[in-house]
């Protein structure tokens, strides 16, 4: 098996097998590192902790200890867990983009009538109970024609359009909790 060379914040660098997680880097460092991990940074980039290293890189290995690591892993979820809320209250609403920014996060909808008050707290009840139930996040890697028949089947125009706006023909990574966004 081909081996990598990660380098750690401290410049200290290690080899492991290509392909390897950092929920794997983190827990050959430490046990207790493994379970205190919430994600990664590879190269600069936000890298889930389950997704393969594949090349040489520089890894750091985030927890909560990390503010703005965990601040932008926590809004990226919350905005997931508001989308299900509102599709499960309103199964016909559309999903169109959600983004994490500066101070929060936000999701566009498509829906005829505009949410009220009343909807905000249904929505915000929703959400903890979807909170509650303490899903498994998992990710996959899909080809671009798989996630492209999968929201065509689940009628998400938005998610067709944003997936056909993405440059090349990389795989996706599709996020998975509980059941498929």
């Amino acid at each position: 098996m081909t081996q990598i060379s990660l380098t750690f914040p401290d410049g200290n660098s290690r080899d492991y097998a290509r392909g390897v997680t950092a929920l794997e880097v983190a827990q050959s460092i430490a046990p207790s590192l493994a379970k205190a991990a919430i994600s990664a940074s590879i190269d600069g980039k936000h890298w889930d902790l389950q997704w393969p290293i594949e090349s040489d890189a520089e890894i750091a290995i985030h927890t909560m200890k990390d503010d703005a690591q965990a601040l932008e892993l926590i809004r990226h979820d919350f905005a997931h867990v508001m989308a299900r809320a509102v599709q499960k209250l309103w199964p016909e609403v559309k999903v169109t983009i959600g983004p994490v920014i500066e101070n929060g996060w936000f999701y566009d909808f498509d829906r005829d009538d505009p949410f009220t008050p009343e909807d905000l707290g249904a929505i915000e009840k929703e959400m903890k109970a979807i909170i509650n139930e303490r899903d498994l996040v998992k990710t996959e890697v899909w080809d671009r024609s798989r996630a492209i028949e999968h929201y065509i089947r689940k009628n998400e125009p938005f998610k067709v359009e944003l997936i056909e706006a993405i440059p090349g023909d990389e795989p996706l990574r599709m996020y998975w909790h509980g059941h498929w966004q």
